[in-house]
């Protein structure tokens, strides 16, 4: 199990959706949150699954007696909704990767969670997930228990971790070593990456593939990502930042009205 741990603002939940979209959501079960703003101010937090569930976590108009400072937590249902999917990827053959945003104070409300995180311990398959970084009860034993490797994102590593998480888990599958090796190749060539009104154009060395980014999702149209959910497309231009990429292209685009 490789756990993820940052300061706040570290960009946990950044890092681990790059993960899973890296690996490909159709090889990834579990969950994920996400934060709830309302004029800049943080209000509460959202799971969504995997599998297209979604659900209120916590917020602070939620009346209820788990609280974690000014935020309400649904107990309920967190474990109606996550447990299950954390369950069904569990067994599910199609599932090669367990996903789990977050282990932390809200979730510990559930006595059922922290015996199916000591169950997924003992999982054949991978488990990437994150680990609030403080100490607090029970966390702190559970950090130290045979399986589980902490890695702390840092400002420093934050951009060049998740390929490198993405490496890790697949060490054994030569097919995406090639991906991920070729993905850095691409990475150092940027001259490669054409951003476009609707996604970004990769010019490989096998031809011009297209990357769509849809609601967080990124597809491609070459025949491995038809495959296999990923590629080397989809995981070069994550790591080589779309944000910048995007920048690029619309400061571009300002020079050459003028």
């Amino acid at each position: 199990m490789i756990l993820l741990t940052a300061l706040p603002r570290t960009g946990k939940s950044t890092a681990i959706q790059k993960i899973i979209q890296m690996l490909g959501i159709k090889n990834c079960g579990g969950f994920f949150t996400e934060e709830i703003r309302e004029d800049d101010e943080r209000v509460g937090f959202m799971i969504k699954t995997l599998s297209g569930k979604k659900a209120l976590l916590s917020h602070v108009d939620i009346k209820s007696e788990y609280r974690i400072s000014k935020y309400g937590v649904d107990l309920a249902i967190f474990e109606k909704i996550c447990l299950e999917e954390l369950k069904n990827a569990i067994i599910d053959e199609n599932i090669k990767y367990i996903i789990i945003d977050e282990i932390g104070p809200m979730q510990l409300f559930s006595e059922e969670y922290k015996r199916l995180l000591i169950k997924l311990l003992k999982s054949k398959k991978q488990v990437i997930g994150t680990i609030f970084m403080n100490q607090y009860e029970w966390l702190d034993d559970f950090k130290k228990k045979d399986g589980i490797e902490l890695i702390e994102i840092t400002f420093d590593n934050r951009d060049q971790l998740p390929l490198q998480i993405v490496e890790k888990v697949t060490k054994h599958d030569e097919n995406m070593q090639r991906k991920i090796n070729k993905a850095r190749r691409y990475t150092m060539e940027i001259e490669r990456f054409i951003p476009m009104n609707d996604g970004i154009e990769v010019h490989s060395e096998h031809g011009i593939r297209t990357i769509k980014i849809i609601n967080g999702n990124y597809l491609c149209d070459c025949d491995f990502y038809r495959e296999n959910g990923t590629c080397s497309h989809i995981m070069a231009v994550i790591n080589s930042n779309t944000q910048t990429l995007t920048k690029t292209k619309t400061e571009n685009s300002r020079i050459n009205k003028k």
